[in-house]
């Protein structure tokens, strides 16, 4: 089971049909509902693995519980930050809870590093500061494909370990092929 749903720093505060703020909602809060519900089959595969798609803005993440909705102040890219710091924090709870209870579930958490997806466009805007740094720097954004490495190593291969996070190797985890990942000390606690 691959997690990868997101929207990225949507310009203004907007929520989901449930009534969650959107990027919480829909990077979080659908995976970790899907997850949970599956979990039974999963629980009943044969080594099934849950790949949860985080990002490197989780590194600068932090879990707002005052403000968890983002009711009170909407800045749209600690809003994704939160959201996918919390991802990478479920990755990490469910492969506890899967060895604690012997589920027999391996998570993984993994990040695309920065890749040419309509991931930017679609959220802040092609006019929107990253997105014009999306068409003029485009060279500091590798392939779509790329990206993807971290995703289908953890999905697919036997040198995979679960409960590490994986990233790309290079320039700081921005592009590169599939590595361990350093993880962010929050996403610890």
């Amino acid at each position: 089971m691959i997690n990868n749903a997101a929207v990225m720093a949507l310009p203004e505060r907007r929520i989901t049909a449930d009534g969650f703020e959107m990027q919480f909602g829909t990077n979080f809060l659908g995976p970790f509902a899907l997850t949970a519900r599956l979990l039974p089959l999963l629980r009943n595969g044969k080594n099934p693995r849950v790949v949860t798609v985080s990002s490197i803005a989780a590194r600068d993440g932090v879990i707002y519980f005052s403000d968890l909705q983002a009711e009170f102040s909407y800045k749209p890219m600690k809003v994704y930050g939160q959201s996918k710091l919390a991802d990478l924090m479920l990755d990490f709870e469910l492969q506890r809870r899967s060895e604690a209870n012997k589920w027999g579930v391996s998570s993984f958490a993994v990040h695309p590093g920065v890749s040419r997806t309509n991931l930017i466009p679609n959220g802040a805007g092609s006019l929107s500061v990253s997105g014009l740094m999306r068409i003029f720097l485009w060279f500091l954004f590798q392939p779509a494909s790329q990206g993807a490495l971290p995703t289908l190593f953890a999905a697919t291969s036997q040198n995979a370990r679960a409960g590490i996070y994986y990233g790309p190797n290079k320039m700081n985890e921005t592009r590169g092929f599939p590595a361990a990942a350093k993880v962010p000390p929050q996403a610890q606690e």
